[in-house]
């Protein structure tokens, strides 16, 4: 990979820089960069996010900064007389932990799995998210198949004692949508 850069960590940190204010132009934040050889090009990887955490970064939004992180990669040294690389630019995902307040804030009514600095491990509804904690309504998985989940008390969790979270995606399914599905249409 000629003129791309060796140390893949210390170029995101880089790019981190540079495409900062081009991100912010648009009224979002940088969340990530990272870099990752794929054959003779490098994947540049860019993940932005709104800054308030209550909305999210809508598709025109998306499209509008990447032409302006395109631009500025083309500007930059490195980047405008290397190989080929790939510019891939998205929001934070649904898998995505919950590392900043903003983005509990943006989990809030969902269900949550965190990991507590203790080793605790509990799934429940995100209620409310404070400044230095957060209020989780735990739901325990039943005894028996069959049986209705065990809600407890809401319980506050600091920040500083959660070691790791992640939205829980609720998967309800409905099942009157068959209803709707003509079986001639599924027979071949």
């Amino acid at each position: 990979m000629t003129g791309m850069p060796a140390d893949t960590e210390q170029e995101a940190q880089r790019l981190s820089t540079v495409l900062n204010k081009e991100v912010e132009s648009h009224g979002l934040i940088l969340e990530e960069v990272s870099l990752r050889p794929n054959g003779k090009q490098m994947i540049i990887q860019v993940i932005v996010d709104k800054a308030d955490g209550h909305d999210s970064v809508n598709l025109d939004e998306l499209g509008e900064v990447t032409t302006t992180i395109s631009t500025a990669l083309d500007r930059d040294a490195v980047y405008a007389s290397a190989s080929p690389y790939e510019l891939e630019v998205s929001s934070p995902g649904l898998s995505r932990p919950l590392t900043a307040q903003r983005h509990w804030v943006r989990a809030l009514n969902r269900m949550v799995k965190v990991s507590l600095t203790d080793g605790t491990k509990l799934r429940g509804r995100l209620t409310e998210v404070n400044d230095e904690d957060v209020v989780i309504v735990e739901h325990r998985e039943p005894a028996k198949k069959g049986m209705k989940a065990k809600v407890l008390e809401p319980a506050s969790f600091s920040f500083e004692n959660i070691r790791k979270a992640v939205v829980d995606p609720e998967l309800n399914f409905d099942d009157s949508l068959f209803d709707t599905i003509d079986t001639e249409d599924l027979e071949g």
